[in-house]
């Protein structure tokens, strides 16, 4: 797990190069690596994970010094591969990142991404044809930013990097501050910056000096064929895919550990660790004092029953005093609430190991949140005529906008079974973002761009592009390729590699997911319960009654922080005379969002943070008020 960047066909000077890698150094705290060729600069931060010798350190060459590689992630199957490829091949070290060296040369890019197996964002240079590939993991899992604005092509696995490579601070974009408002994040391939880039997830990038780049993806999850087995031939072949997929993520020469939330994923992930490991497995937890999100005592049980080593550490208000230094990791606007105690869990995780697996992807693969109750809902309403249909949506917008108790999930299924092929959006019924806010909070620049610039344009595309008539898979495909990596995996990825810490999720194991998309909607909604196949089989480790509690979720009390003393903070940061100058919104509006929240009239708790959020990103990246050392004071400072 590391840092990467670098540049091809410009001139990139070496203070450059190394204040890149410098602002990288948290992902890779073990060593740097840089190489510099005619047409070629590469420079890799590394955190040593599988063989921890030099011979690991990159960049990487092949025997004749032809091929390049830099890399950040782990390759899970890289034993398998590499008995394939020694025959033919001289291996210097016992890492999985020379496997993509001498897999290239055997198989070519298209070879070498159809046979291995993990999270990797890599760049490999080939000097015969002077060609740069990116390639990015088929989830997301690992980032990866890109751009031309500096001449040739710039990549880096963070933004801050990526300024550094450049040396200024690129145009702000409006449409994806738009997008930031509607998604809670800026997803792929867009990021803040105008001219700046994500690659996006199962995607790779060829590049030539003087040619336009190429972005060609390599896959994408197949729902389309599914097998029908009873419950039982599937619980087997889960279980016994999901003891692979942990037993994989076991492999290396440091300290393993695991984040316990007390959900059903976690939970099963440490029991099969714990069934898997010969000593006692490390689990860490967060919790906060509101019983309504403090999941620690279901931790507790999990940790008692399989005899883990069990850490904890509350969240209070004054942990928020390090969102100058949470933001700038992201390097863009990043409003999801959880990203907070996952920054102080990856923290407190760090003390006691250098790799921590979690339960990521047990919603997303097997139907865990609500809105697939919603999806599955409409798509039985869409039956009706579309007259109807329509005239139902707007009943339940005239009836929520009259204070009508109860109606919003009716008019989640409403808005969702609108049109020819239903009308997935994000947050359809506006609940977490600014959907129905447009025109009382935006100003003339974002409200008349608004009526131009359609953000939902991205969900509809996948939607539509997953190809499966059930529109349960459907739902998922998009939490797959849109949610997942550009929400959660981000999250995920920012929050531990800011402490030098490694995550792997078992649950996104590409056999997991290929295996997933075969198993018919019906067996992962059963009765209307979510996530009934994985539940079932978590049953076989966990008692029932943990297993079938309310989910609660892993997120910050965010509306209780912004009635308490974080909220103190609002005023003079989102009104201050800089944020009212910026013109995106209006400060009359704003002031009403913050008087409805703390009168207790409205909820306006995640809207409130995610605009937080975007005016502490312009203090530290645009106007450069604030540092990301800074800490979060009283008023006053403001």
């Amino acid at each position: 797990m590391c840092g990467i960047c670098g540049t091809v066909g410009s001139v990139t000077a070496n203070s450059r190069l190394l204040a890149a890698l410098q602002r990288m150094a948290h992902r890779g705290p073990d060593c740097q690596g840089t190489r510099w060729g005619d047409r070629v600069a590469l420079g890799h931060r590394r955190l040593a994970i599988i063989d921890l010798s030099d011979d690991g350190q990159q960049p990487m060459t092949n025997e004749n010094g032809t091929i390049w590689l830099v890399f950040n992630g782990e390759i899970y199957n890289f034993a398998e591969l590499r008995t394939q490829l020694e025959p033919q091949h001289h291996f210097r070290s016992r890492t999985d990142s020379e496997v993509l060296i001498h897999g290239y040369e055997q198989w070519g890019i298209e070879g070498l991404l159809q046979r291995i197996r993990g999270m990797f964002a890599f760049a490999l240079w080939d000097e015969p044809t002077e060609t740069l590939h990116l390639v990015r993991d088929h989830l997301g899992k690992k980032p990866l930013y890109y751009t031309q604005l500096g001449g040739g092509l710039s990549f880096a696995s963070t933004l801050p990097a990526l300024l550094e490579l450049l040396g200024k601070t690129p145009e702000v974009s409006p449409s994806a501050i738009l997008d930031y408002l509607t998604y809670l994040c800026v997803p792929s391939p867009d990021s803040i910056f105008e001219g700046v880039f994500k690659l996006p997830p199962a995607h790779r990038l060829e590049y030539r000096q003087h040619q336009n780049p190429r972005i060609l993806r390599y896959w994408h999850p197949d729902f389309s064929q599914q097998e029908q087995l009873d419950e039982q031939e599937w619980l087997e072949r889960l279980d016994a895919l999901l003891k692979d997929a942990v037993r994989d993520r076991l492999v290396a020469d440091v300290p393993l550990g695991a984040f316990l939330s007390g959900g059903v994923d976690s939970s099963l992930v440490v029991a099969l660790m714990s069934q898997l490991s010969s000593n006692p497995v490390t689990t860490i937890s967060v919790g906060f004092p509101q019983q309504s999100h403090n999941e620690l005592p279901h931790a507790r049980r999990v940790a008692r029953l399989y005899g883990t080593q069990h850490h904890e550490q509350i969240l209070y208000p004054d942990a928020a005093a390090v969102l100058p230094e949470l933001i700038f990791q992201y390097g863009e606007p990043f409003a999801d609430h959880s990203a907070l105690p996952t920054y102080y869990l990856a923290k407190a995780a760090r003390d006691r190991v250098k790799v921590v697996l979690t339960g990521d992807g047990g919603d997303e693969n097997f139907a865990g949140y609500r809105g697939v109750l919603a999806v599955k809902a409409a798509q039985s309403l869409h039956r009706l005529p579309d007259g109807v249909r329509e005239g139902l949506a707007a009943l339940c917008r005239n009836l929520e906008k009259r204070g009508v108790r109860g109606i919003r999930k009716l008019r989640w299924v409403s808005e969702i079974s609108r049109g020819k092929q239903g009308n997935y959006v994000f947050d359809s019924v506006g609940s977490r973002t600014f959907r129905f806010s447009k025109q009382d909070l935006f100003g003339p620049l974002l409200r008349s761009l608004a009526q131009e610039w359609d953000s939902d344009l991205l969900y509809r595309a996948l939607w539509h592009e997953a190809g499966s008539p059930d529109w349960v898979d459907r739902a998922l495909y998009v939490d797959l390729m849109a949610l997942l990596p550009d929400d959660f995996l981000t999250k995920m990825d920012v929050a531990t590699m800011a402490h030098g810490l490694e995550a792997r999720s078992p649950l996104l194991d590409m056999r997991v997911v290929a295996l997933s998309s075969k198993i018919p909607s019906s067996l992962k909604l059963k009765q209307w319960h979510t996530k009934r196949l994985l539940k079932r089989l978590a049953e076989n480790y966990l008692p029932r009654d943990l297993i079938y509690r309310r989910k609660q979720g892993f997120s910050l009390p965010t509306s209780d922080w912004l009635r308490s003393d974080l909220g103190a903070l609002l005023h003079p940061i989102l009104l201050s005379q800089t944020a009212r100058q910026r013109g995106y919104f209006r400060p009359e509006a704003i002031a009403h969002f913050i008087d409805e929240h703390q009168q207790g009239i409205a909820d306006r708790g995640q809207s409130l943070w995610a605009l937080l959020i975007l005016e502490l990103w312009f203090q530290l990246f645009i106007d450069k008020t604030l540092s990301p050392s800074d800490v979060l004071s009283p008023p006053s400072r403001y």
